[in-house]
């Protein structure tokens, strides 16, 4: 039977500690933790059926299995690497189009750095992907990822720690008119809420809290982007979680309980190593940093 590998990833991790030696010196150098790469190395042994490494008190000796595995390895590096320097030559102008994925809602903070870019770097087409699945860099389906939460730990990917976002409970004027303002946490039960759909809430803390919290006749709404919870909290519609950056763009909403609840969330500027250091993605991930460094700096 052929064997198909459920992710190219774990290979990669495995040749890095069958050529380091150590599972800690592979760690280091893709940037991961120790756990990730024992994972990855056991993950590809039971898929393969096969034990690719000797363990010793030293280190991870590899088997003649994985010698073969190996060698094979080192011959796809060596042609990933050629394509890494074909696609550099081909890259070094500022021109085509650059793709950028991020998550629903996050236009209302990256706008500033988009018509910057677009204002510097005329000739290329910016191409904004908003979709909460993560979409596969390495497969050449976005060039720059931003994205939120716990750093990315892919052994291919470079991540950068671009600031941190706090987020709260936010309700329209119009809400406030007609509804009142919570004074406690206790008064909220007695509110409209919006919260996210089953299956999206968990990457949303402000959802999560919600559905924790509320009880369910009380969630009025439930919606799959943030984005468009943002446009109903604005038409007063409930009580919902925006990230203060975005809130503060609309005169008309009030924070709820904000010394109370707050939800801060990281938020990572992410490259593919194949195309980290080509002129686009270098242009648009420095206009990214100076961006948070100067606006966000606490």
């Amino acid at each position: 039977m052929a064997v198909e590998f459920e992710d190219w990833q774990d290979v990669k991790v495995a040749f890095e500690v069958a050529r380091l030696g150590t599972l800690t010196a592979a760690a280091e150098v893709l940037n991961v933790h120790h756990s990730t790469v024992l994972r990855r190395i056991n993950n590809l042994e039971k898929n393969l059926n096969a034990r690719l490494f000797h363990r010793h008190a030293r280190g991870y000796k590899v088997t003649e299995i994985g010698a073969k595995l190996f060698s094979t390895a080192q011959q796809i590096d060596n042609s990933l690497e050629q394509l890494h320097n074909t696609i550099a030559a081909a890259d070094s102008t500022l021109r085509g189009s650059l793709l950028l994925t991020t998550v629903s809602g996050f236009m209302d903070v990256l706008a500033d750095v988009c018509e910057q870019f677009q204002a510097q770097h005329p000739q290329v087409q910016l191409e904004m992907i908003l979709e909460q699945k993560r979409l596969r860099l390495d497969h050449g389906q976005a060039h720059i990822a931003v994205r939120a939460g716990p750093r990315p730990d892919e052994g291919d990917y470079i991540a950068q720690h671009l600031t941190q976002l706090t987020s709260g409970l936010y309700a329209s004027q119009r809400y406030i008119n007609k509804y009142g303002m919570p004074k406690s946490l206790q008064e909220l039960q007695q509110h409209n809420f919006i919260s996210g759909v089953a299956g999206f809430n968990a990457a949303v803390p402000y959802f999560a809290w919600v559905d924790e919290h509320i009880v369910a006749q009380q969630i009025k709404l439930r919606v799959s982007e943030t984005s468009e919870a943002t446009r109903a909290i604005i038409k007063g519609l409930g009580i919902g979680g925006l990230q203060q950056d975005v809130a503060a763009q609309y005169a008309n909403l009030v924070p709820i309980l904000a010394n109370e609840l707050s939800w801060p969330t990281d938020v990572w500027l992410v490259t593919h190593h194949l195309v980290h250091r080509t002129a686009k993605v270098q242009a648009f991930s420095q206009l990214l940093k100076n961006y948070f460094n100067k606006d966000h700096a606490s």
